[in-house]
């Protein structure tokens, strides 16, 4: 397995666990590996939401807030992270489900409106052409 492709398992089976509002030996190590790989990225956005999120859900899991850092890591887990990726990556439905699912559950996500607003940011920048 690759490493960008180590980086969504590692999310998704973080996410898998934390979900279940517990955690164990191996979230952490998982989550620190992603940090530590993070650089491999090759979507800019994709790379700063990814930081941004995983160390919010980091401090979140060793404040004991496993669901919450959960649907943190779910809200990510399906960013592109290579320039092939992103050339399927649907964004219309990354925002009118994944990120509205992240939304719908807002008072249960610790920062949910700052984390939300971080990575509408990062897209916006990547896919939005302004006018100068």
């Amino acid at each position: 397995m690759n490493t960008v492709s180590s980086i969504t398992a590692e999310i998704i089976s973080s996410r898998n666990i934390l979900m279940t509002g517990r955690s164990n030996e191996h979230v952490l190590p998982c989550l620190e590996n992603v940090l530590a790989t993070a650089s491999l990225v090759n979507v800019s956005s994709s790379k700063r939401i990814l930081v941004h999120c995983v160390k919010e859900a980091v401090d979140q899991i060793r404040g004991s807030e496993y669901i919450s850092a959960g649907r943190i890591l779910n809200l990510i887990h399906n960013l592109p992270l290579t320039e092939e990726s992103e050339k399927r990556w649907d964004i219309d439905y990354f925002l009118s489900i994944e990120l509205v699912a992240f939304l719908d559950d807002f008072d249960n996500v610790k920062n949910a409106g700052y984390i939300a607003l971080y990575v509408c940011g990062q897209i916006a920048n990547r896919y939005i052409a302004i006018d100068g």
